[in-house]
């Protein structure tokens, strides 16, 4: 099985906790995939936050793509800048906060474990 999506006809939407958006790409449910869950694009405005959450049942990677933050994982911040990866195993709450002057732009991908 496979499946083109054209990601251009798909438009960001709010995200309930903060203020950020989030673009789903890829969701299991409408492509039928096993384990992926999601794949997309965070957008993070500037003073912005994409709340801290947590899914025990799905690890998480977060790829910067543009723009400087933090990464919230936990207790922690991180400085995030372009080119830094994350990997979360899903328990602990994490999210993003944008303390710059342009767009935070992330990339995830969620998987059922």
């Amino acid at each position: 099985m496979w499946k083109i999506i054209d990601s251009s006809e798909i438009p960001f939407t709010p995200y309930p906790k903060g203020v950020s958006s989030i673009k789903r790409i890829v969701e299991k449910e409408k492509i039928g995939a096993q384990r992926i869950s999601g794949f997309g694009l965070i957008q993070v405005p500037p003073a912005g936050v994409f709340g801290p959450h947590e899914h025990p049942e799905r690890e998480e990677i977060y790829y910067v793509l543009s723009g400087s933050g933090m990464l919230i994982v936990g207790g922690e911040e991180i400085p995030a800048r372009e080119g830094l990866a994350l990997y979360v195993s899903g328990e602990e709450p994490h999210g993003l906060r944008n303390q710059g002057e342009e767009q935070l732009i992330v990339v995830f991908v969620t998987v059922y474990k």
